[in-house]
């Protein structure tokens, strides 16, 4: 029993001293890699493992050859020896996910089992670890052009002008000129004293100059309405409509017939126009008073024969301006006039327009005479009634005089005929009172005719 204890130890010794030597001949098997916590830098350039030292103990070795895959926990040793580099060594290095380094170069050792892995050498530990791997490096920068190393090459200072212009943007700008102080000379302007400024025998103020005429006065540069020739504007009464109303003129017919109140007349406050026969006697006194009155005074177209010719109505009107010079308009005959007379009108309008006058109609027939008096540029109107033709009351005319302050808001005037009968002159008073003259502007007929114009 004693003698084969003894075989069976001595066959264990030799057994594992020959495992020993088998392992110091063969390559080290083929390690795992090392976790990726232990790798600092994927970047790092490989290491090789370097050759394991031989077990001093028989008593660690195992017993079988799976027994040699428990040598891989010695490569962190390896890994401690190499330090990882710092980012600072390799600061534009992308990271990339952990590879196992390809080693062509590694001799593939024989394996004791068929399913043993192999892996790759690992980088020795005297190694370089500062060497960044070759896919860090930047790429090299490209030579420079002809052009550009022409543009980079310093200039020769000898290849500048001698001067620069003055107007280059490189001139350098000159120096600023001290302000000088203007002379303490007297200004010629200025009289100087002791000095008269008169030479003897020198003239002076023999130049040509402007002299500033003294304002006009106003009231000279307006024409001076009584040096007008024309009736119409010269004895034309004043006249001011500042709320612009319409114009609203009264005619009153006076055939000089006795027991007429002509003074109740004349002191109406109203702007009537008395139209006066130049063939009635004193027509020429009576026209003196309306006058004075502050009345304008027209005159009536009598006078004119049956089938009167041109000459006919020459002789007729001057003797009826001679009577009235005073007159501003001639109006038309309600009865038997000329209006309606083409012949006779055309005749007629012609002598008006040479003596200045205005011409008054009424709204009859095909009216030739205003007609002809609008062709030859005479001041002329129509009358729009008479409000006492056919003997009305004091009411009736009032409301004719109502109607024509309607057409005077219509057309922007109106004129109205009417006698100096006792009947009209109170229709008148009452109507400005009480009536609708408060709507229009009661004006005098040159008025209404310098509207027409």
């Amino acid at each position: 029993m004693r003698g084969f204890l003894s075989g069976v130890i001595s066959g264990g010794i030799v057994g594992v001293l020959g495992l020993g030597v088998l392992s110091q001949l063969a390559p080290p098997p083929a390690g795992r890699p090392a976790p990726a916590a232990e790798v600092a830098n994927v970047d790092a350039p490989p290491v090789t493992v370097p050759e394991a030292a031989p077990a001093e103990s028989p008593a660690a070795a195992p017993a079988t050859v799976p027994a040699a895959e428990p040598a891989a926990p010695e490569q962190p040793d390896m890994a401690e020896a190499a330090p990882p580099p710092t980012a600072s060594e390799a600061p534009e290095a992308p990271q990339r996910p952990v590879e196992p380094a390809a080693a062509p170069d590694l001799a593939l050792a024989p394996a004791t089992e068929p399913a043993a892995p192999v892996q790759p050498a690992l980088p020795e530990a005297g190694a370089d670890s500062d060497a960044a791997p070759a896919a860090a490096e930047p790429p090299p920068v490209p030579p420079l052009t002809p052009e550009e190393e022409a543009m980079l090459a310093p200039v020769d200072g000898g290849a500048l002008p001698d001067e620069i212009p003055a107007h280059s943007p490189l001139a350098p700008e000159a120096p600023a000129e001290a302000e000088t102080e203007a002379p303490a000379e007297p200004l010629l302007d200025r009289p100087q004293p002791g000095l008269t400024g008169t030479v003897d025998g020198v003239t002076t103020g023999r130049l040509p100059a402007i002299d500033v005429a003294p304002p006009a006065d106003p009231a000279a540069t307006e024409p001076d309405l009584a040096d007008d020739p024309r009736p119409l504007i010269r004895y034309a009464m004043p006249f001011d409509n500042p709320a612009a109303k319409p114009l609203y003129a009264i005619v009153l017919a006076d055939n000089g017939l006795p027991g007429v109140d002509r003074a109740a007349i004349a002191a109406l406050p109203l702007p009537v126009t008395i139209a006066l026969d130049p063939a009635a006697p004193d027509a020429e006194e009576i026209a003196g008073a309306y006058r004075t009155a502050g009345k304008e005074v027209a005159m009536l177209a009598t006078g004119l024969p049956k089938g009167a010719t041109a000459a006919d109505v020459q002789v007729t009107f001057a003797a009826n301006a001679a009577t009235l010079p005073q007159a501003v308009a001639v109006v038309d005959l309600p009865q038997g006039g000329f209006q309606n007379d083409r012949k006779l009108a055309s005749d007629v309008v012609p002598v008006i327009k040479d003596q200045g006058r205005g011409l008054v109609t009424f709204d009859r027939g095909l009216n030739a005479a205003d007609q002809v008096a609008r062709r030859e540029s005479v001041p002329a109107a129509v009358m729009f009634r008479q409000i006492d033709g056919e003997g009305e009351s004091v009411p009736v005319m009032r409301r004719y005089l109502d109607r024509a302050a309607f057409k005077a808001a219509q057309d922007g005037k109106v004129v109205v005929y009417g006698t100096v009968a006792p009947d009209t002159i109170a229709a008148l008073l009452e109507w400005s009172v009480e009536g609708r003259a408060g709507s229009v502007a009661l004006a005098p007929l040159t008025a209404v005719l310098a509207e027409g114009q």
